[in-house]
């Protein structure tokens, strides 16, 4: 394929479209990658550079996939699980735990390794809890929501929690295991846009938001967390990513000590 030459302004159209869509901020050093993942949506959608272009303006679906392409996902099972386990340690000394069913939302879900994760340790402890899992991408939430996972994704899942809770894949899914049903029934997955979307009608005692603020600016990420703010139960929790901060950012939530990047309302 012939190499492709964005112009300035073309660079800055498409920055500009993908931050209006997902808010995620591409500058100038992103622009070797935005022309390679823009090759691999022409290979994939058959067309020349400028019908894709004209295409990918005019078409809400291709610019989410685009926008996929332009983020990692990468993700596996108890992944930082330290705040998680934190949580749901929480959880399991709250004196109506017998009673009380525990909303969780995940709001940049990814392929589902995250609310999973937090749907084997509850379910571990015999809890009650309904979990919404949400993202912009309709790629990871097709895979999420089939729940198939090779083995190396699951490979710091406890083994009595994998035997427990996984079945092992046969056929063209050797090699791959399956959350079972007793645990996929509590999770719901549904597409939502973390910049434009209105959330959801209800409250939740915890709202993770993990990984996701690297790819926004400062602006970006406190329209987001402060919307998030508002679904979250009073002393609810609130999580973000190893690598991210609260620094900087205007915001009403209370940090927790010695416990990094986790936070109450």
């Amino acid at each position: 394929m012939d190499t492709i030459n964005l112009s300035k302004k073309e660079f800055n159209d498409l920055k500009n479209l993908v931050y209006s869509t997902s808010g995620i901020n591409l500058h100038e050093g992103k622009l070797e990658l935005l022309k390679s993942k823009i090759a691999k949506r022409m290979r994939l959608t058959n067309k020349s550079y400028k019908d894709y272009l004209k295409y990918l303006n005019s078409n809400q679906k291709e610019m989410i996939e685009f926008i996929d392409t332009m983020t990692t996902n990468h993700s596996f099972f108890f992944r930082e699980n330290k705040n998680i386990e934190y949580i749901i340690n929480q959880f399991n000394r709250h004196p109506q735990k017998r009673t009380k069913e525990f909303k969780i939302w995940c709001a940049a879900c990814s392929t589902g390794d995250e609310p999973y994760t937090v749907a084997l340790q509850l379910k571990n402890l015999g809890l009650s809890f309904s979990i919404l899992a949400t993202d912009l991408s309709h790629t990871v939430l097709d895979i999420a929501a089939k729940g198939i996972y090779k083995k190396e994704k699951i490979s710091r899942v406890p083994i009595p929690i994998l035997h427990q809770f996984f079945q092992k894949g046969t056929g063209k899914y050797t090699g791959h295991l399956k959350i079972k049903k007793e645990i996929s029934q509590h999770v719901t997955f549904k597409k939502f846009n973390l910049v434009t979307d209105m959330p959801p009608p209800t409250t939740f005692d915890v709202v993770l938001c993990r990984n996701v603020m690297i790819y926004f600016d400062i602006e970006t990420s406190e329209k987001v967390i402060n919307k998030l703010y508002q679904t979250i139960n009073p002393n609810g929790f609130f999580a973000i990513g190893n690598a991210e901060s609260l620094l900087n950012l205007r915001h009403k939530y209370k940090s927790i000590k010695k416990i990094p990047s986790l936070y109450t309302k």
